[in-house]
């Protein structure tokens, strides 16, 4: 099935809303940020399925398709599990939870 990533206005009662969270790293700058989105799903009026993040209440690209960079602006941006920044600022030994 297709997937929209920025979907069309759609019924309150079709949506299916999850909040996600990913941490990124910059290979080109070394910056690393955390970002969170709501991720809304429904089905299109053809039977596809249509995917569409929001940040502020406002639609923006999924944070998995050619994330780039705020500090640099580089598409070389690995995407990590929410905390992996942090856990890595900590560093080993830090003695931080």
């Amino acid at each position: 099935m297709p997937t929209s990533l920025l979907g069309a206005d759609m019924a309150e009662s079709e949506r299916a809303t999850t909040s996600e969270s990913f941490a990124f790293a910059c290979l080109s700058c070394g910056y690393g940020w955390e970002q969170s989105f709501e991720r809304e799903r429904h089905t299109g009026p053809e039977g596809e399925r249509v995917i569409r993040y929001l940040v502020d209440g406002r639609p923006v690209p999924s944070p998995l398709i050619h994330p780039s960079c705020p500090n640099c602006g580089g598409h070389r941006v690995r995407v990590l599990p929410a905390g992996a920044v942090d856990d890595v600022r900590r560093g080993p030994g830090s003695g931080a939870p």
